[in-house]
């Protein structure tokens, strides 16, 4: 769980170092839903309703229904469709009508049809030609079924006709024997039961033929059997873009989720294939060696701005404070009658291609000089990557003092050991490359060595050459200062555990001066300044 929580914490910081790139992204995102919604706006709808009355049952007195989802598709069948797509102008294809309408069943007798279209006016119209098919459709559907039940009609009005001449012959004939026969034989009250008989079923056929024809003149309940024509009780609608507004957010605020979260997760990717170190910890964890100091910088990029920064540097209370304390613990003796013989050399190593690490020592001797330090900046080794820097180090040296307490050694003076001897505090500067660091053993001869490197410059695999170089030629890194550190780190710049040794203490003062020779003796380490500063 602390390592999940680490991670996220690091994949946060990461996102708000980059917020200025994430704002852009959901800008763009947001910009590309609102040309979506150009390119295809939302599609207005328009609304008509076709009541289908109800079905009297012939016989019962009773009215039928119909049945929702058979009538549905009724409307949504090729054959209501088709018709609508050659009504309407320009003239659609039948699957475009199909996509563009659909079909719902509020009641059972109701049908409520939606057309959509690019414009108002185009889903009007075929809002209004799906209605219209569907009735014509209807009234030809209704037209045939009246032709095939009068046509039954018909066939059983002849059929009972023929009965009926059938039964009057009988009859007739009957009637006759009983004439000839008379009525009181046996034969004559046989017929005359029979003519009785066939009296009633004359009588019964004569209304059935009565009422068919009736029927077939329109005066029975014929078409009351088949429904009657379907009837549009509300016209097409004006074509309406319902839920615009909607639609704009959706696209405004789908496209800038969508953008962002794609960035976000290109921005954590390429951030973990970074092998730059950001953080202090990191930074510190790399090398095993600690953060002394952090402070931001502003590297010139003129000579005669690099002269300026000299002259007239000064720090913020933060940066201000973080100097002054790595001060009381170089030069103990600032500021007081001078004991020791020799200045205390303060070597500070920083790569090519950092120019936010090559202004540090500037600033320090700067800073140091300000504080009443009798300080000289001496440029002792450079591959060529800071030259404007040795530049002005040498206008500055044939300037004298460029404020108060501070020297620059440049040209001839730059191994002058009376420019040093004048000086409580030499800061020498050395620049390595950063591909194949070679320090010379006599610029990087102090009393402390420090390693300025700036936030996200440098690889860990760059430190720890640095690191190699310098001990190869007898000497030890024991502090690094940051420049310019992340304003999202909120480490220290700590050891790891296994490494520390006890709690950290605060600085302590170096009071050993280097002893008279070619060279000034190595001092005390700054193991003791690993009280870190922001």
């Amino acid at each position: 769980m602390t390592e999940e929580a680490v991670d996220l914490r690091s994949m946060w910081a990461v996102l708000r170092r980059r917020t200025a790139v994430l704002l852009v992204a959901a800008l763009l995102g947001a910009a590309a839903g609102v040309g979506l919604l150009v390119l295809v706006p939302p599609a207005f709808t328009s609304t008509s309703v076709v009541l289908l009355p109800a079905v009297s049952q012939s016989g019962s007195g009773r009215m039928g229904g119909y049945d929702a989802e058979t009538q549905v598709l009724i409307v949504t069948s090729s054959e209501v469709l088709s018709r609508a797509a050659r009504t309407v102008k320009p003239s659609l294809p039948v699957s475009e009508v199909a996509d563009r309408v659909s079909v719902d069943a509020p009641a059972s007798a109701v049908l409520r049809i939606t057309a959509a279209g690019t414009t108002g006016a185009r889903a009007e119209a075929l809002a209004s030609a799906v209605a219209g098919a569907l009735v014509a459709y209807l009234e030809e559907t209704r037209g045939t079924l009246l032709a095939a039940q009068r046509g039954q009609l018909q066939e059983r009005l002849d059929t009972l006709v023929a009965s009926l001449d059938a039964v009057t012959a009988e009859i007739t004939a009957t009637t006759a024997r009983i004439a000839r026969n008379g009525s009181t034989t046996t034969a004559g009250l046989a017929d005359a039961a029979a003519v009785a008989d066939l009296t009633a079923v004359r009588a019964s056929t004569v209304l059935d033929v009565e009422a068919l024809r009736k029927q077939l003149a329109g005066e029975g309940d014929t078409e009351a059997s088949v429904p009657a024509g379907a009837t549009v009780i509300q016209a097409a609608s004006p074509g309406t873009q319902s839920g615009f507004v909607t639609d704009v957010l959706l696209h405004v605020l789908g496209g800038a989720a969508l953008l962002l979260v794609l960035t976000a997760s290109v921005v954590i990717t390429a951030n973990r294939r970074d092998p730059k170190l950001r953080s202090r910890d990191e930074i510190a964890d790399s090398v095993g060696i600690p953060v002394v100091a952090s402070l931001r910088v502003r590297p010139p990029r003129t000579a005669g701005a690099w002269v300026d920064l000299l002259r007239t540097y000064d720090p913020d209370s933060a940066d201000g404070w973080g100097l002054r304390r790595l001060l009381h613990g170089l030069v103990p003796d600032a500021g007081k009658e001078r004991v020791s013989s020799g200045p205390f050399v303060l070597v500070i190593l920083s790569m090519s291609g950092d120019p936010a690490g090559l202004a540090v020592a500037p600033q320090v001797a700067s800073f140091a000089a300000s504080t009443g330090v009798t300080t000289q900046l001496h440029p002792a080794q450079q591959p060529g990557s800071a030259a404007t820097l040795w530049l002005a180090c040498a206008q500055a040296s044939k300037q004298g003092n460029l404020r108060p307490a501070l020297t620059v050694a440049g040209g001839a003076d730059a191994e002058g050991a009376d420019a040093e001897g004048a000086a409580e505090l030499v800061v020498r500067l050395v620049v390595l490359d950063r591909d194949a660091p070679l320090p010379d053993s006599a610029s990087v001869a102090g009393h402390a060595v420090l390693l300025a490197v700036s936030s996200a410059s440098a690889t860990r695999r760059n430190l720890a050459d640095v690191v190699v170089a310098v001990d190869r030629v007898g000497r030890e890194v024991e502090g690094i200062v940051v420049a310019n550190p992340d304003p999202l780190d909120r480490t220290m710049g700590r050891l790891a555990a296994p490494e520390s040794t006890g709690s950290p203490a605060l600085p302590t003062r170096i009071t050993s001066r280097a002893a008279g020779g070619a060279g000034p003796a190595r001092a005390p380490r700054l193991g003791d300044l690993e009280g870190r500063h922001r």
